[in-house]
């Protein structure tokens, strides 16, 4: 390291001046000295007065000619070099070349106190470089111009150490300032005169005050780019509380036994428009915890609250909109009801700090909680799509139905099911008639039937009593056996007509309350056969049963099932009528497939054209004469599986005909 490596440090002396060997050091002791030093150097500011005072005391009492504190500079992308911090010299006029030679920086990183002579066929004193180390390594050097060189090991040792730990603390100071001045946050500190020590950048940027204008200013300046003009802070108010200035924030709450204040304020001098500020102040303590100061970092939350507001906003129209609407609402969270409008808690009864999932469940019919709570669970595990389901609610003496809409949200990062209601039960009673009146146009359709059904067994009812009647008139001998077997082939007939009279009746009958009972699909396909079979045979259709047996019953409304299969079996009896068919047949079959138990009626009639299979099941949609049909048969078919679970499709076969096949769940062997 050459001498360029440093500012020149060089003056001339007059010659009517002593000479540097003939000066005498001071009399004053090292112990003394080193004092002095010492208390210089912990008022010490960086490269301040007091730096330039010590050396001075320094060179005085060692009878130095020249004394320099030189710091070895260090960067990424540079050759490191020396940079003089401090200089002071006894005469102006002095005139000394320091790097004559090049330093030996290497022995002063290994700690040696290096002697540097004069320059060669030159006499006068001899620098000492005196090494200050840090715990990263040399931070640098005391050089001091002296002919006297005998100072004793422990006063030098004690004079590094000294500037060692003057090194030290600056460091840290500096490493505090930068870490401050780092923190994305404004952040400023003031100390216990209330003056600004430290304005970080970000303080900067936000205020457009430089650390300059505020650092040292007087007491409460601090307010002047947050508000306007002078006023306490809470940095301020952390330190000497005054509560007629803390009712002025919005916000002001003590907090870790009065070392820490959160507050939040509207400083109305910000960015032209005033901004709300989020803000944490805490107290500065020293080790013997007295106090220090106060650092003050802010958060501008203006935006923030602007969200709020539009969010409150929102959601307060949004609950307007759905409790007007007449919707229930829930947010359900595992087994916690984290949300409910106005308009469920008014379908349960219940008051919104009441609610509880167990409390959802004991109002839902005891036959439909299992199927709800199925139901929910699916939609935690079909995440993408929402699931629609029905289900009822005993209240008293009346049974509302209600259908359901769930789907799986996030909410607060967490998964979360939002289920709506809607109260459907004027819409069931309405479905009931429409059913009602579907299965009395079903009935019509099948007077012809039904009346051939009754008039076989009335007219063997007539021919037994005919021939008793005409034996008596002829006087013939009465034949008690032949007496009980016709008596006993009229009580078959009497119980024939009475089932199928029955199960008219059940047919047309209204189902109240349509509860759920356990239905055996097959024993329901004969019940709809006893009505029309023979109404099938007079219009020559051949019919093929398919059962398969050993099925389990299936949880519906009986009277609802057997008008489905009745409106499938008259469409095809019908279908069949209208085509050409020399041999005419229906085909049902029943069996159960991957959990599902499924229902087929296939005729050999026309079938339906493709443009027109999607509308089949649309209300009012018929492909019938005018007067025929209402176009409501196969609507309410679909209704009535979809309540039950299930679907109903329809396809054409390859008869030439039309094959409708209903899927509902259950019914495995």
């Amino acid at each position: 390291m050459t001498s360029s490596a440093v500012p020149s440090i060089s003056s001339q002396r007059s010659g009517s001046m002593q000479t540097a060997h003939q000066m005498q050091p001071c009399s004053k002791s090292p112990l003394r000295t080193i004092q002095e030093i010492t208390r210089l150097l912990s008022l010490a500011k960086g490269t301040g007065s007091e730096l330039q005072t010590a050396l001075e005391i320094l060179g005085l009492d060692l009878g130095a000619d020249t004394v320099t504190f030189v710091r070895k500079t260090c960067s990424q992308n540079k050759t490191p070099g020396l940079d003089c911090l401090a200089h002071w010299s006894r005469f102006n006029t002095l005139a000394v070349d320091l790097f004559a030679e090049a330093i030996p920086v290497s022995r002063l990183e290994d700690g040696q106190t290096v002697h540097l002579p004069p320059a060669q066929g030159k006499d006068g004193p001899v620098w000492t470089l005196l090494p200050v180390n840090t715990p990263g390594g040399l931070f640098g050097f005391l050089a001091v111009l002296s002919e006297i060189q005998d100072w004793s090991e422990d006063f030098t040792a004690a004079l590094a150490a000294v500037f060692e730990l003057w090194v030290a603390k600056w460091n840290e100071e500096k490493l505090l300032e930068d870490i401050v001045d780092y923190l994305p946050q404004p952040t400023f500190m003031m100390d216990t005169q209330e003056k600004i020590v430290s304005w970080n950048t970000a303080c900067e940027e936000m205020t457009s005050w430089k650390s300059e204008d505020l650092v040292g200013k007087p007491r409460y300046d601090s307010g002047i780019p947050f508000y306007g003009r002078r006023r306490p802070m809470v940095g301020n108010l952390i330190m000497y509380p005054d509560t007629k200035w803390e009712d002025l924030y919005h916000e002001f709450e003590w907090a870790q036994n009065g070392d820490v204040v959160y507050s939040l304020a509207f400083c109305n001098a910000l960015y032209g428009v005033g901004a709300y500020l989020k803000t944490k102040t805490a107290r500065l303590y020293d080790l013997n915890h007295r106090l220090r100061g106060s650092i003050h970092t802010v958060r501008d939350i203006t935006l923030e609250r602007k969200m709020e507001e539009s969010v409150h906003r929102s959601e307060s129209m949004h609950r307007a909109i759905a409790d007007f609407a007449g919707m229930g609402i829930m947010l359900l969270r595992g087994k916690e009801i984290i949300y409910s409008n106005q308009q469920l808690q008014s379908f349960l009864g219940t008051a919104p700090d009441r609610l509880t999932l167990i409390k959802f469940c004991d109002w839902i019919a005891p036959e439909d909680r299992n199927k709800v709570l199925e139901c929910l669970d699916t939609s935690h595990k079909q995440t993408q799509s929402r699931l629609r389901f029905e289900f009822r609610s005993q209240q008293g003496d009346e049974l509302r139905h209600y259908r359901a809409l769930t789907q799986e949200i996030e909410y607060d990062g967490n998964p979360a099911i939002h289920l709506i209601l809607d109260d459907i039960t004027e819409q069931k009673r309405n479905e009931m008639k429409l059913f009602h009146n579907d299965r009395l146009t079903s009935l019509g359709t099948m007077a012809a039937g039904i009346a051939h059904e009754l008039n076989q067994p009335l007219n063997t009812i007539r021919v037994v009593t005919d021939g008793f009647l005409f034996g008596r008139d002829e006087e013939w001998a009465l034949d008690t056996d032949e007496l009980y077997e016709s008596l006993d082939l009229v009580s078959r007939q009497v119980v024939r007509m009475t089932q199928v009279i029955q199960n008219i009746r059940d047919f047309a009958r209204e189902e109240g309350n349509g509860s759920y009972v356990d239905v055996d699909v097959n024993q329901a396909l004969e019940n709809v056969f006893s009505m029309i079979g023979r109404q099938l045979e007079a219009h020559g259709i051949d019919v093929e049963k398919h059962f398969e047996q050993g099925l389990s019953p299936i949880r519906a409304n009986i009277y609802q099932l057997e008008q489905v299969l009745m409106n499938l079996l008259v469409n095809a009896r019908q279908a069949l009528d209208g085509s050409q068919r020399s041999s005419k047949t229906i085909a049902v079959r029943t069996d159960h497939r991957q959990g599902r138990l499924q229902i087929e009626v296939s005729d050999n009639a026309t079938g339906i054209k493709t443009d027109r299979l999607d509308n089949v099941f649309d209300p009012f949609y018929t492909t019938k004469e005018p007067g025929v049909g209402t176009g409501l048969g196969l609507s309410i078919c679909q209704s009535i599986i979809t309540g039950l679970g299930g679907q109903i499709k329809v396809y054409n076969n390859g008869s030439g005909g039309a094959t409708f096949v209903i899927q509902i769940p259950g019914g495995g062997p």
